[in-house]
């Protein structure tokens, strides 16, 4: 075995480059594995974690969509305030409901100012969506009642008008009206649109009546069920309760979307799995397409040491020694690129993919990192033993007489 080796190494040694070429289609390969697997299980990883934020009890409900002939042009006003209520008290798998108007609106602390979603919420909007404090409290139903000028800022918000200073009991002005800070919430992360953090939350009565101009009209609603297993119930409920009160008959589309992160955060996660075996399988062909490049030059390699092969043999080699020899070098072939590949993919998934894609979330795990390295070894034995096989059976009188 030993003599096979040193014979293998001696034989790859012969020509450095093509060696090394020969590797790259395995180092690549087993590098798209790992960056790929890594991307998939990122990317599911990060899914969940929202839809583990929003909550899987959480129903969202936004207005429908106007139509004509059957096109969609716009959203409609369907939502109305005294809809939370009627669905707090007509549904029993419902537990909390906090109506939401929204809008874009510039505030203003002392000579900063940035321009931001603000977000007229009910006073259970933090506990149905599940937000953290950093400091101070979210208003109460009282607040919400009385109409109070009070507001709570997310993160992106307070960095953006106090920097690491203090904020709550400070008065922010929204829309030229003066509203006191009564807390800050943790940061959430996220962007876009979307972007939790870059927000202030006000009374929704208070964004009705004050800082939008409409005394009834909602964005949407939070709505949140009494357990797991209630929330397809929750949603049927819902969706009766809003059909009954805007009378719309049964058959007829309905004027609001209710969206279920329950079901959403399946959705998700399943076609996260399904774009992973997506990109597995295009880095397994990379690996493959890799092998054949060691088969091909395998028998590149038999056939220009014909004469070689037919003096070992000469001389008392066995058809064994031969076989091993040449198993041995693609396998040599495959395990270095395997091993480059993994210290290539690793370092590109820690160092490289942050620089090129920031918004792009990754996670490495040993497993897959493992089963790549072990799958570019079968590459070189599976691709490898053909030429080793062929080299083996050579006759020595007619290797010796190749020229």
């Amino acid at each position: 075995m030993l003599v096979g080796l040193t014979s293998a190494l001696r034989g790859l040694a012969t020509n450095k480059l093509r060696s090394f070429l020969t590797m790259l289609g395995v180092i690549f390969g087993v590098a798209a594995v790992i960056v790929a697997v890594a991307l998939g299980q990122g990317s599911r990883d990060a899914s969940m974690r929202r839809f583990q934020r929003l909550g899987t009890t959480t129903l969202t409900v936004f207005p429908g969509r106007a139509s004509s002939r059957g096109i969609s042009f716009g959203q409609v006003n369907t939502l109305k305030y005294e809809d939370a209520a009627a669905i707090l008290r007509a549904c029993p798998s419902v537990r909390r409901v906090s109506p939401e108007k929204s809008g874009f609106l510039q505030v203003k602390y002392g000579d900063k100012n940035t321009n931001t979603t603000v977000y007229g919420t009910g006073a259970d909007f933090p506990i149905i969506r599940k937000f953290d404090f950093r400091e101070g409290a979210y208003f109460t139903d009282q607040d919400v009642k009385a109409k109070r000028m009070v507001c709570v800022l997310g993160w992106q918000v307070y960095k953006d008008l106090f920097d690491s200073g203090p904020c709550v009991g400070r008065r922010v002005y929204i829309k030229g009206q003066s509203f006191k800070v009564l807390g800050l919430f943790a940061e959430r992360g996220g962007g876009g649109f979307q972007n939790e953090d870059d927000r202030v939350y006000v009374p929704v009565t208070t964004a009705l009546r004050r800082l939008f101009g409409s005394e009834n009209v909602l964005s949407g609603m939070s709505v949140q069920g009494r357990s797991e297993s209630l929330m397809q119930k929750a949603q049927q409920e819902v969706d009766d309760v809003l059909r009954k009160r805007h009378k719309i008959g049964e058959g007829k589309p309905s004027d609001a979307i209710i969206f279920n992160a329950a079901t959403a955060a399946q959705t998700s996660s399943e076609q996260a799995a399904d774009f992973e075996q997506l990109i597995n399988c295009l880095a397994a062909v990379a690996l493959i397409v890799g092998g054949i490049g060691i088969m091909n030059i395998m028998l590149v390699s038999v056939t220009e040491r014909t004469r070689e092969i037919g003096v070992r043999k000469a001389i008392g080699a066995k058809r064994r020694n031969i076989l091993s020899q040449f198993l041995l070098e693609a396998l040599f072939l495959s395990l270095t690129g395997g091993l480059i590949g993994v210290i290539c993919g690793i370092l590109f998934t820690i160092y490289g993919l942050p620089r090129l894609k920031p918004d792009w979330e990754t996670t490495l795990t040993l497993m897959p990192t493992f089963v790549a390295f072990g799958f570019s070894a079968l590459v070189g034995i599976f691709f490898g033993f053909y030429p080793a096989l062929k080299a083996s059976k050579l006759n020595p009188i007619e290797a010796l007489r190749y020229e």
